[in-house]
């Protein structure tokens, strides 16, 4: 329904809001070139994510068409892109490249009225489409900027996040109209031209628990196959 707003969507989203290799160290998302983290690049290359400062080189040389493919293979589908009505598809999309697909797509669930699981099945994906695209892409907008300022990178980043939302919400209305006057921006812009600290990933408690909970099982795995130090036993006392 909607494959055209998806190429000019994302080169968009990268130029203003994401830009090319940084790494915040606020940032949970680790080192991310594009939008794309360091742990969205080791599952694209079925590997493990063990260390972002061994992975922060790797993402740093990955390419731009490395980056269209993880959008196109892991976030266009988790949200469904091309079977959503316009206007509704970027407002998805981006939120889940923000803050995770499954959290977006339970915003999304919450509003429309069905039950919230966060995965775009066929009933969620009639729903959004059955709702009225104005109202949907407004309370999206405003119920994630609300999420947004529970964060407590808020400080940090809620300038960029809530310039990013502004812009994406004025985007996806202006795609409700019939000859919609939308260009899309250079495919990489330097960091002076874009949305200052919008590119920051704003992860919830689920999202940080699973990352955490990754990082946790890797240090155990190394910890059990390391060598271990033989004891020295204590002196005798005469």
């Amino acid at each position: 329904m909607t494959v055209a707003d998806y190429q000019p969507f994302v080169e968009r989203m990268i130029g203003r809001y994401e830009g090319g290799y940084g790494w915040d160290k606020s940032d949970p998302g680790g080192p991310t070139k594009y939008g794309i983290t360091c742990y969205d690049l080791a599952e694209f290359m079925h590997e493990k994510m063990d260390s972002m400062a061994r992975w922060a080189p790797i993402v740093k040389a990955m390419t731009l068409a490395t980056a269209d493919q993880i959008y196109q293979q892991k976030y266009a589908v988790q949200c469904d892109f091309n079977d959503l009505m316009a206007g509704a598809d970027c407002t998805v999309f981006d939120f889940g490249v923000n803050s995770g697909s499954s959290r977006a797509i339970k915003y999304a669930q919450a509003i429309v009225g069905v039950a919230v699981d966060g995965i775009m099945g066929p009933i969620t994906l009639a729903a959004i489409n059955a709702y009225d695209p104005t109202q949907f892409i407004n309370s999206l907008c405003n119920n994630r900027l609300s999420f947004l300022k529970s964060l407590s990178t808020w400080s940090r980043f809620g300038k960029g996040w809530s310039a990013r939302v502004a812009d994406l919400r004025s985007y996806s209305l202006a795609l409700l109209q019939p000859a919609p006057l939308v260009a899309a921006a250079p495919r990489y812009q330097a960091k002076s031209h874009r949305i200052p600290r919008a590119f920051a990933k704003a992860y919830g408690d689920d999202e940080l628990q699973n990352l955490g909970a990754v990082r946790s099982q890797r240090r155990l795995a190394r910890r059990s196959t390391a060598p271990r130090k033989a004891m020295k036993r204590p002196a005798r006392r005469c």
